[in-house]
């Protein structure tokens, strides 16, 4: 219900949705929640993609009861991220450029540029290189069409563009 309130609003010229706080490069749609009560203390870079689930927290409430005080710090994302389903990178970290985080994972240290990571706590699974190599190897590589070019835009996709790619994928997987 609010929902629709806020789209009229909107219609008739006076938007009162709340503003993302903490800083974000070229993309200006992804799927991570990025902390609520600090965005600003979130930053991150350019070409960021970020599946559903994601999260990503500049606070930690554990101490709270036994001290009264929340533990805070910056949460630094570099450039050309990949952040999978459901994983969580905890306050205080900063994550390299050109890096691959797997789904689920959650990520307790500094993770330096060009590596990919996974598991709870997360660690590093080889470099990027390295994983493309092996994905190559096994032959399980899709290119993207070239209307996916629309997610670096902050724009959806539309049913052609991801019926595109589940004929790209269906042909490579039947031979």
């Amino acid at each position: 219900m609010l929902r629709i309130l806020f789209k009229i609003l909107r219609y008739v010229g006076l938007d009162l949705s709340p503003k993302p706080k903490y800083t974000i490069g070229n993309i200006k749609s992804h799927n991570s929640l990025i902390d609520s009560l600090l965005p600003q203390f979130v930053q991150i870079g350019d070409n960021f993609i970020s599946a559903p689930g994601s999260i990503i927290l500049a606070h930690d409430a554990s101490l709270l009861y036994h001290t009264g005080h929340y533990r805070v710090q910056k949460t630094i994302i570099g450039d050309n991220v990949f952040l999978g389903a459901n994983a969580v990178i905890l306050p205080g970290v900063t994550i390299g450029d050109n890096v691959i985080i797997g789904a689920g994972s959650v990520v307790t240290k500094d993770i330096p540029n060009g590596m990919v990571i996974a598991g709870n706590p997360a660690k590093i699974i080889s470099s990027v290189d390295e994983y493309i190599l092996k994905c190559r190897q096994r032959n399980i590589l899709i290119k993207a069409p070239d209307t996916f070019q629309k997610i670096f835009e902050g724009k959806d996709l539309n049913q052609s563009d991801i019926e595109t790619f589940q004929n790209s994928a269906l042909q490579i997987n039947s031979q």
